[in-house]
C-alpha cells in the first residue's frame, strides 16, 4: 500500500527527532549509589520497576517507550495496557530480561534485582530516595537526560515549581497550624513521623504550618504519649490510616482528633511529580479553605 505524503512527511519528522536525541548520546547519569551509570544510545525500551519512575517516563512524552511496568496501586493510568514484570518489591528479573530493555528504571539491591540484570548486561537507573521537592527534581532531570528528553524535563520542573509558588504566595500571611505527619498502621502500634529531612515535613512547612515534630530526624517511630504532648491541631496521614488515629482510644484527646482534622495524603502523590496536587491538599486541610 502506496504511503500518502502526510505519513511520509510524519515518519521523516520522527527519524529526524530521533535522530537528533541520538546525536546527544551516550550520556553518563549518577544513580542513588553515587556510581556512574553509561547510557550509549536513546533508550527505545524501557522497564519502568515503581510509579515515579512511569509517572517520570509518561511526563516526559516517553510514555510508548515503556515496553512494561511492576505492578503497582500508584501506577499512573497511562500504563494501565503495559505488561507486568512482577510486583514493585519483588520483581521478576526474568520477566524483565525477556523484554529485552535497553534501560531499567527503578530496581535496587534490595531483593538482587539490580546486580542480576546488571550482569545479564542490561543498564539499570535507580534515583536517590525523595526527600525533598528539590529531590523530586533532581530525579526528573536525571531520568529526563537518561532518556534524551533534557529538554522535556526543564519543562517539567519550571511547571512544577511555578505550581508550587502560586501555592505558597497564595497563603502568605496566614498564621501557621500546628501538625503532624504520621504513619499509623494500626490503632496498637505507635505511629511513625516525618520528622526533618523528610519531604512531608518540608510540605507541611510550605503549606503554612508548623511541624510538631520538626526536631526528630526522618521517619522515627514515636509514642502515643508524645503525640499527647505535642498535641497537634491537624495531623496528615496516608488515607487508608486515617481511622486508625481516629479510633485510637489513646489519641481521643488530641485536639486533631477532638475536632476531626485528619486528613489523608498519598505518599505516592507526596514524592512524585504531582507533588504541588499534595501541597493544595495541605493548604486546604491547615487552612479551611484553598489558597
Amino acid at each position: 500500500m502506496q504511503k500518502q505524503p502526510w505519513s511520509i512527511g510524519i515518519s521523516l519528522l520522527l527519524a529526524f527527532a530521533l535522530s537528533s536525541l541520538s546525536a546527544a548520546f551516550p550520556v553518563t547519569v549518577v544513580d542513588d549509589r553515587g556510581h556512574s551509570i553509561a547510557i550509549g544510545a536513546i533508550p527505545e525500551r524501557i522497564v519502568a520497576v515503581g510509579a515515579l519512575y512511569a509517572e517520570i517516563a509518561l511526563d516526559l512524552g516517553a510514555g510508548d517507550r515503556l515496553v512494561a511496568v511492576a505492578e503497582s496501586p500508584d501506577n499512573p493510568t497511562g500504563t494501565v495496557h503495559l505488561p507486568s514484570v512482577g510486583p514493585t518489591y519483588a520483581p521478576s528479573v526474568e520477566l524483565i530480561v525477556a523484554f529485552e530493555p535497553d534501560l531499567v528504571l527503578g530496581a535496587t539491591d534490595w531483593g538482587g534485582e539490580r546486580p542480576a540484570l546488571e550482569a545479564a548486561g542490561i543498564v539499570v537507573l535507580t534515583t536517590p530516595l525523595l526527600t525533598s521537592v528539590a529531590s523530586i527534581f533532581d530525579a526528573i532531570e536525571t531520568i529526563g537526560h537518561a532518556l534524551g528528553a533534557a529538554d522535556q524535563s526543564t519543562r517539567l520542573i519550571g511547571r512544577i515549581a511555578t505550581e508550587i509558588v502560586e501555592e505558597e504566595t497564595a497563603i502568605l500571611g496566614r498564621a501557621a497550624v500546628r501538625a503532624a505527619f504520621l504513619y499509623a498502621s494500626s490503632t496498637d502500634d505507635p505511629p511513625y513521623t516525618a520528622g526533618a529531612g523528610a519531604i512531608e515535613h518540608e510540605l507541611i512547612f510550605r503549606a503554612g504550618g508548623t511541624n510538631v515534630f520538626a526536631d526528630v530526624q526522618g521517619f522515627p517511630q514515636v509514642s502515643f504519649e508524645e503525640v499527647i504532648a505535642r498535641n497537634p491541631d491537624v495531623i496528615f496521614t496516608a488515607p487508608t490510616q486515617i481511622e486508625n488515629i481516629l479510633a485510637n482510644p489513646l489519641l481521643q484527646t488530641v485536639s486533631a482528633v477532638v475536632e476531626g482534622q485528619v486528613f489523608g495524603v498519598r505518599a505516592s502523590v507526596v514524592a512524585s511529580t504531582r507533588v504541588a496536587e499534595a501541597l493544595r491538599a495541605m493548604i486546604e486541610a491547615l487552612h479551611g479553605t484553598g489558597p
